[in-house]
């Protein structure tokens, strides 16, 4: 009859519905099972690139040599003018590409140097630079056994290493296809990027071998410039680069590779 073959299909309608709505339902448990991690961190991830568009930025290498005219002997009788200035402070020493008479003035952070020329150099004291993975071990052996599994796929050893994967994370290779472990470790990358900050804005990369690290600011854009500097036993250094206020020098890349290609502890006997 019209009335049972209608009550018949309104049911199996319902039935047919509700097994699409379990369907639905245990699919989306399984993705959350799955991807639920993931996806909250590429969610996060896209909210924080929305509000700080400098996290999508990653370090460009800068030259791997510093580019330097070919010396001339002088005339006959005549002395050679130096090309460069050697400057020291806190047991260590660096070379500028700069001849003029300079001050050194003692600063709570550390110590300026004014040329006369126009160009001022501050090296921060290194003993005020922080240590990152010694002091995550000894003050929160919690917080770091936490970041040694976060990364146990991809270990970090080494101070350098921390700022290098910290600076190169950007919220693109976060995913809600990723594994978890990777998921965590991108997340823990980005916070600590946005923690970190930039001194200024331009990421750029050095390798000396001996000396290695990071630039941030171009001296092309007629702006300071800031670097960290990792030596070979993992120390940091950091400098910052300007120029005198209504000063016309200019202060090149070329001279900022100088500086962190040249620093190196005094030998002892000259201390």
């Amino acid at each position: 009859m019209p009335g049972e073959r209608e009550s018949r299909n309104t049911e199996n309608s319902g039935t047919l519905s509700a097994m699409i709505l379990m369907a639905i339902i245990v699919l989306i448990g399984a993705y959350s099972m799955a991807y639920g991690l993931q996806t909250l961190v590429w969610i996060q991830a896209q909210r924080w690139a929305t509000l700080n568009p400098w996290l999508n930025d990653v370090p460009m290498p800068l030259p791997g040599k510093v580019a330097t005219a070919p010396l001339r002997p002088p005339p006959p009788g005549k002395v050679a003018p130096p090309k460069a200035t050697q400057l020291r402070a806190y047991d260590y020493e660096f070379t500028v590409p700069w001849t003029g008479q300079s001050r050194a003035t003692p600063l709570q952070i550390g110590t300026e140097f004014r040329f006369t020329s126009g160009q001022v150099v501050v090296f921060f004291d290194p003993e005020t630079q922080l240590d990152t993975l010694r002091a995550l071990k000894s003050s929160a052996p919690a917080e770091y056994q936490k970041f040694q599994r976060v990364f146990r796929e991809q270990p970090i050893e080494s101070n350098y290493a921390l700022y290098q994967a910290i600076y190169g994370a950007t919220p693109a290779q976060a995913s809600p296809f990723l594994s978890s472990d990777a998921a965590q470790r991108i997340n823990v990358l980005l916070l600590w990027k946005l923690s970190f900050g930039f001194d200024q804005p331009g990421i750029y990369s050095f390798d000396f071998g001996r000396n290695r690290g990071f630039q941030f600011g171009n001296p092309a854009g007629a702006r300071p410039v800031a670097v960290r500097v990792f030596d070979g036993q993992d120390r940091q250094f950091r400098f910052f680069f300007t120029v005198a206020a209504a000063s016309n020098a200019q202060i090149t890349q070329d001279a900022i590779l100088t500086v962190v290609q040249s620093l190196q502890m005094i030998p002892i006997l000259e201390r």
